[in-house]
């Protein structure tokens, strides 16, 4: 019995989630300056913002340099339509250009390509260098939706859900509904 306790508690200490992550200051460095760029121009000039404490409270999933240029696009694009009444497109447009001029650098032996892999190792029976290569042959912002979109918190929340969800009759349909909601906590918006 002391030796299932200890395989239990061994595999339970590796699927758990690191106290910090090295991003971490990173990612509430950019959060801050996205929840500044929002208060520009939600709050007159010397008011403060209703969702001022809400925002600066919120840890993203998005990567640093996601939340940056989402930051530089929202700000550019509100400068550039002051009366744009749909907050959610403009930062629907911006999320959209985010990603089809980024690039994921080298992700292969991340923790999420690792979890993407072994995922499909396990459910559909593709061996790893397949789906390296599979990955290999998608277009860089296809690429950078499915690993350095989201900082290293929102990657191991991921891989996290496809190692530990069951397989289905459509994959394709499971491994998107793992990143559901990091999709949705990558910057701070109303209402999350």
């Amino acid at each position: 019995m002391r030796a299932i306790t200890w395989a239990a508690l061994a595999a339970a200490a590796c699927n758990t989630a690191p106290a910090a992550y090295p991003d971490a200051s990173k990612v509430h460095s950019a959060e801050a300056g996205w929840c500044a760029a929002l208060a520009k121009y939600e709050a007159p000039e010397g008011q403060s913002w209703r969702h001022g404490a809400e925002c600066s409270a919120f840890t993203p999933t998005g990567a640093p340099a996601f939340v940056a240029k989402m930051t530089e696009c929202y700000a550019k694009t509100h400068a550039d339509h002051p009366d744009a009444p749909d907050l959610g497109a403009l930062i629907g447009g911006c999320a959209d250009d985010v990603i089809n001029h980024s690039t994921p650098g080298e992700v292969t032996e991340s923790e999420l390509m690792t979890a993407r892999c072994a995922r499909m190792a396990r459910c559909e029976q593709v061996a790893k260098a397949d789906c390296l290569n599979g990955f290999d042959h998608l277009d860089p912002g296809q690429k950078f939706v499915l690993t350095s979109e989201y900082n290293l918190r929102g990657q191991h929340e991921i891989a996290e859900c496809l190692a530990s969800s069951d397989c289905t009759a459509d994959e394709d349909g499971a491994q998107r509904k793992c990143y559901q909601e990091a999709e949705r906590r990558r910057v701070w918006l109303p209402g999350l």
